[in-house]
């Protein structure tokens, strides 16, 4: 669903309850957040929650107010899982902290690193700007000591909290055996350092535990302290809520269920922290064409923001983000057909609102998409039809200096005078030029357009004489501009008049079917095959002279 039909937009309506959120607090900067555990691929699912808090602090930031979007790396949390793709013996590092594990690729100094490298440079490109805490730096350098020794104070009144949340009839003991044994710290052993252990006792500033690794030993919580663990995660959310002072976060659907963490958390923040939950919003799913399944940042295969980028311009994927209510799933598909019509359609919506024909909704949204309180978001100063470039890429095997000759020739028809020279037109193509080129790479082998060296007899024996003819009344007609313009008139006029109709004459069922008969008759011989890219782009970019050669038997 397009919330662009309402007076404020999402943003707009959920950045004022962060406002006056912060406003009860007297907050002076209002803090949103985000957060990830860098499990795996950091995939377009996960950029959801990033893009949410971003968007709403802009939001504040362009009204004047103080804001900052504080993102959390949950870095320290445990391996569950050998990762898929990755050998059986990885088990041996279940337990540990993801930061501990060491990346299998061999580029980053651990596991978590490696993604959160590879999410960063994405998210860059969009534009977002966020303060980084990896929770592996945090929690060891005790900057949450006094948090999780007030923790250990109140542990029995968190597992009371705790367990109002539970579902009944799931344990084994008694809620007085379980309540005994609570702890909300979880140490991670400092012999192998996994977290498969048990808290003995907790008396002033020490913590005792024992592993199943054998070790027994203790750390202290005072201030100050080196420690190595962490605050389970149901304490560990709402601890935060309160350290950060955060105003804004939003959580997905899971999170927000009766019995979530979430719904914990703001009792937990409340009673045991002195602090109030965030204003939030739900964030649905988002998914991936023809896949059906919810993205998992665990599984193999997961689309990462630097997919996307590699096709689609920051600015789009931006606006993917910002144009539907967060509680709306939705699909990204990066299918070629759909890429085509996503660029028609995001060209279409920025030249609407360049004309001063969109809604106040539509504008803040577009201006959204493209710029941030930093500066603007990276685009082309040449934003020539995506369609064009990624013909040409295709047609041309991407070869850039051909590709500059076809787009010139195009906008001079179009009427662009004073042009740069090669090298400055690419630049100024980009980053449109090397998305059309990824597009024209992705494109399955049987997709792929390869023109011919050498006229077609074979395809042009099985024409009869009236498709003959057709294809000599357009080679004969091809004099005037070798223009898109000029070609696209030319190439859907030719089947009108085969037909003794004018060239101006409108569609019907019986004459679009003659039209595909003849454009396939053209595809066979400009190409092999019975389809292809449009004909007036394939024609611009093959040019005059190779396409004469094609069409034309020889003497």
């Amino acid at each position: 669903m397009n919330d662009s039909h309402t007076e404020a937009s999402w943003v707009q309506r959920v950045a004022d309850a962060a406002v006056e959120h912060a406003r009860k607090s007297s907050s002076a900067s209002i803090v949103c957040a985000s957060g990830i555990s860098p499990s795996g691929p950091i995939h377009l699912g996960n950029l959801r929650e990033v893009m949410t808090a971003h968007l709403v602090a802009e939001e504040i930031k362009a009204r004047g107010i103080e804001a900052v979007h504080v993102h959390s790396w949950d870095d320290y949390d445990r391996l569950r899982k050998v990762p898929a793709g990755l050998p059986e013996e990885w088990a041996r590092y279940i337990g540990m902290p993801l930061a501990s594990v060491p990346d299998p690729y061999g580029r980053a100094d651990s596991y978590a690193t490696h993604f959160i490298d590879q999410f960063i440079a994405a998210v860059r490109r969009l534009g977002v700007e966020m303060r980084e805490v990896r929770q592996s730096q945090q929690y060891p350098a005790g900057a949450y000591n006094a948090s999780i020794r007030h923790a250990m104070d109140s542990r029995g009144r968190i597992f009371d909290i705790l367990e109002q949340f539970q579902t009944e009839g799931r344990h084994e003991t008694s809620i007085e055996e379980r309540r005994a044994a609570y702890f909300p710290f979880k140490p991670y052993c400092e012999v192998c350092g996994k977290d498969v252990t048990e808290v003995t006792g907790w008396a002033g500033d020490w913590v005792s535990y024992e592993c199943r690794c054998g070790h027994r030993g203790s750390m202290s919580l005072a201030d100050g302290a080196r420690i190595s663990g962490k605050l389970v995660w149901k304490v560990d959310w709402p601890m935060r809520w309160a350290f950060e002072r955060v105003a804004f976060e939003p959580a997905g659907e899971d999170h927000h269920a009766p019995s979530s963490s979430f719904a914990s958390g703001k009792v937990l923040v409340r009673d045991i922290f002195g602090s109030a939950a965030p204003s939030t919003t739900v964030y649905s799913f988002v998914r991936v064409a023809g896949g059906g399944a919810k993205l998992s940042s665990s599984a193999g295969g997961a689309a990462t923001p630097d997919t996307a980028l590699d096709i689609l311009e920051p600015a789009m994927v931006r606006w993917l983000y910002a144009r539907r209510l967060p509680s709306n799933s939705f699909t990204i598909d990066l299918a070629p057909s759909a890429v085509l019509r996503l660029y028609d359609e995001w060209d279409r919506f920025s030249a609407r609102t360049a004309a001063g024909d969109a809604s106040p909704v539509e504008a803040h949204l577009h201006q959204m998409s493209v710029r941030t309180s930093a500066g603007p978001v990276e685009s082309s100063a040449r934003p020539v039809p995506f369609r064009l470039l990624a013909s040409v890429a295709d047609i041309t095997a991407s070869n850039a200096e051909q590709m500059e000759r076809l787009v010139r020739q195009q906008l001079t028809a179009d009427g662009a005078v004073d042009l740069p020279d090669d090298a400055a037109l690419l630049t100024e193509l980009e980053p449109r030029l090397n998305n059309a080129i990824h597009y024209a790479k992705s494109l399955p082998e049987a997709d792929r357009t390869v023109i011919r060296a050498t006229f077609n007899a074979e395809a042009w024996a099985q024409l009869d004489e009236h498709t003959r003819d057709g294809v000599q009344m357009l080679v004969e007609r091809m004099t005037g501009a070798w223009t898109l313009e000029e070609l696209t008139t030319t190439v859907y006029a030719v089947p009108k008049l085969m037909h003794g109709l004018p060239a101006d004459a409108a569609p019907t069922p019986e004459l679009k079917k003659a039209q595909r008969a003849f454009f396939q008759a053209l595809y066979r011989l400009l190409c092999s095959r019975d389809t292809g890219p449009r004909l007036p782009t394939l024609l611009l970019s093959i040019g005059p002279e190779k396409a004469r050669t094609l069409l034309v038997p020889p003497a």
